[in-house]
């Protein structure tokens, strides 16, 4: 009898522990479907379309208004170029100062930083002037900066979609409704794009607003026996051959992942559906594409959701890019088309 009982001990053990990997098994199915399904309810929120022009903005009037610092020397070491017109400028807290050239060509004086002086109100409590700009800390070379409020009190710099949680505020820059012009390009309509077979296939794209550098390759086609398809991106962006290269008229086709668990093929488009909620707030996204030695600029004009068996490439009358990932996360079943029309050219 002794035994007997020492054997059921293993038996016991082994039952309770496969009743606990059991349970863990249904826990971690029951969370993928619930989370399929929480996800799946949400696609909807990946459509956007933007409401402004499709257009780069204008250059500003007093491109060579800088904030910076007058060195001991005389000289002037711009900080940050100003891309916004003068009222604009002076509205957010900037301080009119000479143009670059004139500030270099002659010794300009050294001017002194200021400490704002708290004013006494009726109440009593100390407040400062409005038109006090200049700050009480100078570079780290010398000289007095020149600067604004802003360097004290940066809320004002605080995008307004971060207003009601500025403890998670992002570091994307609130330029006060201006929207700025991106460096280098110039003016290109998408109606007035290169004709088809006239520009150089695509070897990389970014994506400064959501962290995207990837080089670009064209997809191969695969034969699968009794039917063909084009083979997956491996820690790339894809082009679709058959479609338009940068700057032509016509719709140019872009797949990347959205993440591989699997394969391992990288997460180039990882980031892709933030895309909706940054055009939902007013921020302009740009897509930059290089060709031999050019880089022609798209604004994105729309984001979209399709079942994947819905999927189809189809043109455009116009110079278009569509970039393409799978969503949601762990489902997969969906893609979302990211849209833009070209805006802009830099040339080599």
């Amino acid at each position: 009898m002794t035994t007997i009982k020492r054997r059921r001990w293993p038996v016991l053990v082994g039952g309770v522990g496969t009743i606990i990997v059991g349970v863990a098994v249904l826990a971690a199915v029951g969370w993928y479907y619930g989370f399929g399904l929480y996800a799946s309810s949400r696609l909807d929120e990946l459509n956007a379309t933007i409401d402004g022009p499709v257009a780069l903005p204008d250059l500003p009037t007093d491109a060579l208004q800088v904030h910076g610092a007058i060195l001991p020397d005389g000289s002037f070491k711009p900080i940050k170029t100003v891309a916004a017109d003068t009222r604009s400028f002076v509205e957010s807290g900037g301080v009119l100062i000479a143009p670059v050239a004139r500030a270099t060509a002659s010794p300009a004086p050294v001017v002194a930083a200021q400490r704002p002086t708290p004013l006494s109100s009726p109440t009593g409590v100390p407040t400062t002037p409005a038109n006090v700009r200049e700050v009480d800390f100078a570079p780290p070379d010398g000289g007095a900066l020149v600067s604004s409020y802003n360097a004290i009190y940066p809320g004002i710099n605080v995008h307004p979609k971060y207003w009601g949680e500025p403890l998670w505020a992002g570091t994307d820059e609130y330029t006060f409704g201006e929207v700025r012009r991106p460096d280098g390009f110039t003016q290109l309509s998408a109606s007035d794009a290169l004709h088809r077979g006239e520009g150089a296939v695509a070897t990389r794209i970014t994506i400064p607003t959501i962290g995207v550098d990837s080089t670009v390759s064209d997809l191969a086609i695969i034969d699968l026996g009794e039917s063909t398809a084009y083979e997956t991106p491996n820690k790339i962006v894809g082009r679709i051959p058959e479609s338009a290269n940068p700057g032509e008229v016509g719709n140019s086709w872009y797949f990347g992942h959205l993440e591989s668990p699997i394969k391992g093929e990288g997460n180039v488009f990882q980031r892709l559906p933030e895309i909706p909620e940054l055009l939902r707030n007013g921020d302009p996204v740009y897509v930059s594409l290089a060709a031999d030695g050019e880089e022609f600029l798209y604004q994105v004009t729309a984001t979209q959701v399709v079942h994947q068996d819905d999927l189809k490439l189809y043109e455009s009358d116009d110079a278009t890019i569509t970039l393409v990932a799978c969503v949601p996360r762990l489902v997969y079943d969906h893609r979302i088309l990211v849209t833009g029309k070209l805006v802009g050219v830099k040339r080599g």
